[in-house]
């Protein structure tokens, strides 16, 4: 059932007017195919599904006809909270609503909690190795991420109703991302996992916030160039003389989001390997290697192991890239379990970046392999 519903809703999304859609149907669609170009080695198994997740980028606005829930999810009015301006606010959902009541929080739009849910969904579906799934949930995420990084979703005068102005909704979001798209397109960048997501997530609000009023004073200065015309091509190409860098910036920001929370995700749920991803090293008579504990980790963790015999053992550390990041062992351990902490410092003690690392044992000509995934905090 769960597989027919998708396609269902891809069919749907394909069969979409642009203009029904948030930031634009090709802005969505650019933004998750961009993540794909941002992933980190040892992730890069994900972008198998690049066209997917492009393609299934806009299904949360689809289900907007069919589902009144789903339309408080692509929003905040942040600027009805003065605590946001104080730096007061809560972030977590429950404190919200138990200052404000459900219905003022639901009524100004959920975004970060849907981007929190959505993650937590992405994080189990990758756990279980459901990639139908996971897929789709990232996608979601995608769109949730990008919706956030356009200023008009974050605030109460979203289409310029308050000011006079109605109707900048759609000329910035879709008629003038049309016309440039192609100066959208992210370049590709490094990411790491986020410790605190939903921390995150108010992070770029605040930073995407101000581009509110560079958005709506834009508006009033291309009306006053074109001779009062919103449709002219000079109103829209001093709409974007006046927006154009921060919007570039924005999409950029939003791409790099979505796969850094996919990344967290893939973390969380323990590093599952991903289909075609290379088989791990066969296990090796009488050498044992066990799960490091824990794992994922965010400061250390322990590495068992044992040797069959007497005689000289090494236990060292690698990157993504093959490269020695430390060795841990390097002598006779004796016989029986024995283990190791790591704490995630290099060979001249300097703190590691976050992210996946293969830890390899060997014992004269036997050797065993597992990976580590390291989280900062």
């Amino acid at each position: 059932m769960q597989s027919r519903m998708r396609f269902v809703a891809l069919g749907l999304v394909l069969l979409a007017p642009a203009s029904a859609l948030g930031w634009g149907f090709e802005v969505h669609r650019l933004v998750n195919r961009a993540a794909t170009t941002h992933l980190p080695p040892a992730f890069a198994g994900f972008a198998q599904w690049a066209d997917s997740l492009e393609q299934l980028s806009v299904a949360a606005d689809v289900r907007r006809c069919c589902d009144e829930a789903e339309a408080i999810r692509h929003y905040i009015d942040i600027d009805d909270y003065d605590e946001f301006f104080l730096g007061t606010l809560p972030q977590a959902y429950v404190d919200m609503v138990a200052r404000y009541g459900r219905e003022r929080v639901e009524g100004n739009g959920i975004v970060p909690w849907a981007i929190e849910a959505t993650l937590a969904e992405l994080t189990l579906q990758l756990r279980a190795r459901d990639w139908a799934r996971a897929v789709a949930a990232a996608a979601d995420l995608g769109h949730y991420v990008a919706d956030s990084h356009q200023p008009l979703h974050l605030t109460r005068n979203y289409d310029g109703q308050l000011s006079g102005q109605r109707g900048i909704h759609a000329r910035y979001e879709s008629a003038l991302m049309e016309i440039h798209l192609r100066e959208l397109a992210p370049a590709p960048g490094r990411v790491s996992a986020y410790a605190r997501p939903l921390d995150a997530v108010f992070e770029w609000i605040e930073a995407v916030y101000p581009g509110v009023s560079v958005v709506l004073d834009a508006d009033l200065v291309a009306r006053i160039e074109s001779g009062g015309s919103t449709a002219s091509q000079v109103y829209y190409d001093v709409l974007w003389r006046e927006t154009g860098a921060l919007t570039q910036r924005w999409v950029q920001d939003a791409s790099l989001a979505v796969v850094a929370l996919w990344f967290t995700a893939w973390l969380d749920a323990g590093a599952p390997a991903l289909p075609g991803d290379p088989p791990a090293a066969p296990s090796a008579p009488g050498l044992r290697l066990l799960p490091n504990e824990p794992n994922p980790f965010r400061a250390t963790t322990t590495l068992r192991f044992e040797v069959p015999k007497p005689g000289r053992a090494t236990l060292r550390v690698f990157d993504v890239r093959g490269r020695l990041v430390r060795t841990l062992l390097d002598e006779d351990p004796g016989r029986g379990e024995r283990s190791l902490v790591w704490d995630g410092r290099d060979a001249q003690g300097r703190p590691v970046g976050a992210g996946a690392y293969r830890l390899r044992l060997e014992h004269g000509s036997l050797a065993v392999q597992r990976g580590a995934v390291l989280v900062h905090e």
